[in-house]
This record gives structure tokens, sequence and C-alpha cells, in this order.
């Protein structure tokens, strides 16, 4: 007889769990009306990848539980604009478990007084990052990218190196460290760097071309990698002489001059042209995870873009999307001389057509000689 009664009691123990975990799961789903601006969405589990290893990535997967956020900023006329491709990210980051957030920065004051909009767009993921004590990696998009390939994961372009807190990419064509999207750590080096960045604000040239984040961006790379006060004087001193786009690609010749072959630094990984986790074209590979600039409807991409579906091949249009490796590398390859042609004031040397998609992290040997004499050059 006690037996018995031991066994109801653990089957009601059992039943009453099962209750109350039903409870908690209805209580913390919340339904998000997406026709709100300046909505935050929030899809924060904290997971493990399963992800198998991608030879095409950039950096080693980690298999450690990260708790990673993706936030666009912008304006509410931007969020019109491109609201096709928040609700491509949205889909995104709710199908992997990632937070995402669109923040307008007229709402965050502390960044207001700002009269530039690429700097109040820093500040406020500076702010953001600080807020979310809870949030270790942040992916900071312009509100034009959106995802081509949900299959692939944010994870793996994050550094096993827990001493690397900022990932940029060079863009494809000119070789520029590109400002309007970047991988960094919750931490309080990065906010640092941030607050570097926004700080430039007051160092601007006074010309007519001076790109404004993205210019300024190089200067804070150089100053936050230590580089020599006379490398940054010197380039600080062709970036004063930026009145033109001509001017500019002079400028940055200097800070890649400056930067040399090196990639991976003490709290910075600036990933190579071509092996950056967006990319400028208008043809997606397969190995492609984000485009970048395209600023039109994406039913040019997509069957249906308010579909948001794990089978991510089964949506997009295939006759646009390059499956076969060699014709993209080939393509690559096109591309890259096209580039060095247009932009060699910058780039230097067409330096991934031999080694594309898996390059080395670093630029070395006789390449880097080639490399170094190309740009080194007043």
């Amino acid at each position: 007889m006690v037996d018995q009664f031991s066994f109801i009691s653990k089957k009601r123990k059992y039943i009453l769990l099962t209750i109350i975990s039903s409870l908690c799961v209805l209580l913390l789903y919340k339904k998000i009306d997406y026709s709100i601006p300046n909505t935050i969405f929030l899809y924060t589990n904290i997971k493990e990848s399963t992800s198998t290893f991608d030879t095409n990535a950039t950096t080693t997967l980690t298999t450690k539980k990260l708790n990673i956020g993706i936030i666009i900023v912008s304006d509410a006329k931007a969020q019109q604009q491109y609201k096709q491709y928040g609700k491509n990210l949205e889909c995104y980051a709710k199908q992997h478990g990632y937070t995402f957030i669109i923040l307008n920065p007229k709402d965050i004051s502390v960044c207001s007084h700002f009269n530039n909009f690429f700097f109040q767009k820093h500040c406020v993921v500076r702010n953001y990052m600080i807020s979310m004590s809870n949030l270790h990696w942040l992916l900071v998009l312009d509100g034009d990218n959106f995802i081509v390939n949900s299959s692939k994961l944010i994870e793996e372009y994050i550094p096993n190196d827990e001493n690397i807190h900022v990932v940029h990419y060079e863009r494809f064509y000119t070789g520029e460290i590109m400002a309007g999207a970047y991988l960094i750590q919750n931490h309080v080096w990065s906010h640092k760097y941030l607050s570097v960045w926004v700080s430039f604000y007051s160092k601007l040239p006074k010309t007519g071309y001076h790109n404004h984040d993205n210019g300024a961006l190089h200067m804070v790379f150089l100053e936050m990698i230590g580089k020599d006060s006379a490398s940054q004087e010197k380039c600080y001193s062709k970036y004063l002489q930026s009145t033109n786009e001509w001017n500019y690609y002079k400028y940055l010749r200097c800070c890649r001059c400056a930067i040399g072959g090196q990639r991976i630094f003490k709290h910075v990984h600036l990933l190579r042209r071509g092996h950056g986790f967006s990319r400028d074209f208008a043809v997606p590979f397969i190995n492609d995870f984000i485009l970048h600039g395209y600023k039109s409807d994406l039913n040019k991409y997509f069957y249906h873009t308010d579909k948001c579906t794990n089978d991510w091949l089964s949506n997009i249009r295939q006759e646009l999307f390059v499956f076969n490796m060699s014709i993209a590398r080939n393509m690559t390859i096109e591309k890259d001389q096209y580039a060095i042609r247009k932009y060699s004031i910058s780039l230097g040397i067409p330096d991934i057509s031999d080694c594309w998609p898996n390059c080395e992290k670093e630029i070395t040997g006789e390449k880097l000689v080639k490399y170094l004499r190309a740009l080194c050059h007043d």
C-alpha cells in the first residue's frame, strides 16, 4: 500500500511539474507587433552551435555557448525604406535564436548631440551593449544588408581567441575597412574602441570628402592597434587633404601601408578582401552569408520575401545564385582584376586572385613584399 501511494505521489509531482512548465512557456511568450516603428525584437536563446565546420569560414567555429545579437541603427525613413531587409534579418535571428533589434538614434538621448548620423550609430551601439550585460557578441549592420544564406551562423566568424574583441573586414573593391558591418564583443575594450571612434567626429577634416565614420575608422584603427605616432600623423595629414575621392584613396593607401600584411592584432581581427561576412557583389555565391548595398526590392533574390523557412534554398531564386565554386572563383578573379584596374591606388596588388576562397589570414612572404612596394610610396 505504501508503494502504491508512493507511485501516485511521484506521478502527481510529474503532472504538476509539466503543468507549471507549460504555464511558464505561455507566460514567457509575447506576441510582437511588427508594425510598430523601433520595436525591439528579442530572440535570446543562448545556444550551442551544432553546425559542422565550414572550410570556407574565416575563423574556427566556436563551440562555446554565446548570446549573440544583431543590431540595425536607422531612422524612421530608412526603416520604412528597408523594411524587407529588416524582416529578412528578423527571420534569420528568430531561426537561430539570436537577439534582433532596430534602434532609432533619435530615441537615444545620450547620442542625440551628434549632427552626423553615422557617429550617432556607433554611439547607440556602444550604449546598447553597456545596457545589455548578458549579451556576448553583436553583429552591427547597415540597413541595406540582408541574409542570402540563412544556414550560415554568426559563430563561424567569432574568433576562438578570447583576446579578440572586434572583427572588421576589408571591402572587396577598394580595400577600405568596412564601417557599416562589424562584429563586436561586449567587453570594456570594445566600449573604449567605440568611444574613440565616436570621439573622432570632432577631428573630421573640413573637406569635401572625409567619408564620415568610414574615413574616421582608419585613423581609429591605427590608434587602437598601436601603430607608431609617425605613421598616424602621416596618414592623418593625408586625410586632411581628402578633398575628393581620388585623394581619399591616397589616404586609404597610407593606412593600408601602415597596417601592412598583418590582419590579426591583439584585440582586432581584420578579415581579408573576399573573406568577410558581408559582400558588395550583386551576384551571391554559395559560400556567401550577407549581401550589402543592393537598395531595391528583394523579390529579385527571393520568391517570397515574407517567407521565413529553415530551407533557405527553396526560397532563393537559384537562377541568380552561383553554386559552382569554379565559376565563383573565376568570377572573383575577374572582379579582382577589375578592382586593381580601377582602385590600384588603394589596393596595391590583386592579393586574393591566387588563393580565394581560402587565402591565408595574413599577407606574408613574397606577396607581402610586392604589396608593400605597391602601397608604401608617396
